[in-house]
């Protein structure tokens, strides 16, 4: 009998002892991974460098709009500006988006209250499509609005090289947007503003144009 209760005694003890042990072995693990944070440091408000900028992608914008004071048709059935994401001409949807001022515009577009005698009874007006390169110029489309889809009002694309110029076309035949006032001209010219651009890869994804006659 007595042999048995110490028996009993023995296997109490050494259960408590390894609860013991597996207590001290997971503190001291905790204590460890305290010592070592894999996260990155966040930064604070204590905190003066700034994040780096990025600069926005080149592409169509559904957050441009043209401002109302410049609905001046400068092509056929159609008002356009061109410049930096500032420029009052401009209305932004959301945050002012940061762009390099030596390799990339802002365009706007729109039709909206331009009297236009060849647009369709049912058409939304005009959107934004896309741009080509062509040499050192940039060649700006736009479309007649779908319904179904997001009138595009402008878009970010690239600065022409050098004396390059920028031109809206329409995207075919039947789009009454886009095409020059004067009928001795081929193509809407818009301009190049800001700082000359002297050199610079092309945009990755972008395409040029071959046939000069558009």
């Amino acid at each position: 009998m007595r042999t048995l209760l110490f028996l009993i005694a023995a296997v109490a003890l050494g259960q408590a002892g390894c609860r013991v042990s597996a207590s001290a072995n997971l503190n001291a693990g905790n204590k460890k991974g305290e010592e070592f944070d894999d996260e990155p440091p966040v930064q604070g408000q204590g905190q003066t460098d700034p994040m780096p900028s990025e600069y926005a992608l080149l592409g169509a914008r559904h957050d441009v709009t043209l401002a109302p004071d410049k609905k001046t048709p400068v092509c056929s059935c159609l008002a356009a500006a061109l410049g930096g994401p500032g420029d009052p001409a401009f209305k932004w949807a959301g945050p002012v988006p940061a762009i390099d001022a030596e390799s990339q515009l802002v365009i706007a577009v729109s039709s909206e209250g331009i009297a236009c005698p060849d647009a369709k009874e049912d058409n939304l007006g005009a959107s934004y499509w896309g741009y080509r390169l062509s040499g050192d110029d940039v060649i700006v489309t736009v479309e007649n609005s779908r319904n179904g889809r997001p009138i595009m009002g402008g878009a970010i694309i690239p600065k022409p090289l050098g004396d390059g110029q920028v031109y809206v076309k329409p995207a075919s035949k039947a789009v009454p947007y886009g095409k020059p006032l004067a009928t001795a001209d081929k193509v809407c010219k818009l301009g190049n503003p800001g700082p000359v651009r002297k050199s610079g890869k092309r945009p990755a994804g972008s395409a040029e144009e071959e046939d000069d006659n558009w």
